[in-house]
């Protein structure tokens, strides 16, 4: 019997389950693929070639697969055409029930770090100087990922005034940033690592969380680069920060009280938010 997988992805697609027809046509078409190297096809291939070709995925992609394969074999049970091949294909398809889905192990998605989890995550970073360096600037300004790249790399930045001008990636509008002195070694060396990033690579505002990823295996809970600007709004409300303060640090669309329609009076109760009230200078401190 000759069932291929145009016939069966066709057969989904006749029962309008054209989502499920496209992720099963690419995991039976790599099958082939991996069974043609075996010296197989898609007509003898067993629960062991299955088996096998699973433990070559991850989790999540050979549990896809499997649900694949056993959708597959049932609709070649129905197309069987004798008692013969219908014995055939029905205990394959038997066989195939009992192979158990991979376990998937969930990580704890963490909205906003707290002080004891962020002190554990700076001092892991110390085995990768970028990667700390990023991590302290993400956390300490709580920017977008593109902000904290594109944005930080194109801006104004006023060293020795301690401040930047940068663009807010939703509106497009500027914000002012300051920062204090002990942040100075931070921002200058992740000005020239951002430089480097946006000038190399295609998607820029990956690279922080992609570097992450060893570490947040190391604690066991998923972060990313979102994660520190979570972190930033949560931590200085719980300090008892103005929500209007936070809201403009963080790009959101704020009314800045009237008494400070002076930038300069702005920047000065900027600094001190960026100053003695921030969450993360009391770790450093």
């Amino acid at each position: 019997m000759r069932v291929s997988i145009d016939d069966f992805v066709e057969y989904l697609r006749i029962q309008r389950d054209t989502d499920t027809a496209k992720t099963y046509h690419h995991m039976l078409k790599k099958f082939e693929e991996y069974l043609r190297g075996q010296g197989k096809t898609l007509d003898d291939f067993t629960p062991l070639d299955v088996e096998t070709y699973m433990a070559q995925l991850k989790p999540a992609t050979a549990n896809v697969f499997l649900a694949s394969i056993r959708k597959y074999a049932k609709f070649r049970v129905s197309m069987a055409l004798d008692m013969q091949e219908f014995y055939f294909e029905s205990r394959r398809e038997t066989a195939l029930y009992n192979i158990r889905p991979r376990k998937i192990t969930r990580k704890i998605r963490k909205q906003a770090l707290t002080l004891e989890e962020l002190e554990k995550l700076l001092e892991l970073t110390k085995q990768d100087p970028k990667v700390h360096i990023a991590t302290m600037f993400h956390f300490y300004f709580g920017m977008r990922p593109v902000e904290a790249t594109i944005s930080f790399v194109e801006g104004d930045i006023k060293w020795r005034d301690r401040y930047m001008i940068i663009r807010t990636a939703k509106t497009g509008h500027e914000r002012i940033l300051p920062w204090s002195r002990e942040m100075d070694y931070y921002v200058s060396e992740w000005y020239s690592i951002a430089d480097k990033i946006v000038s190399k690579r295609k998607y820029p505002q990956e690279w922080y969380t992609k570097h992450l990823k060893p570490y947040a295996r190391a604690m066991g809970i998923e972060i990313t680069a979102k994660t520190a600007r979570k972190t930033f709004e949560t931590q200085m409300r719980n300090l008892g920060i103005e929500q209007w303060k936070i809201d403009f640090l963080l790009g959101h669309a704020t009314d800045v009280p009237s008494i400070y329609s002076d930038w300069i009076q702005l920047l000065e109760v900027l600094r001190n938010v960026m100053g003695r009230e921030h969450y993360l200078l009391k770790i450093l401190r």
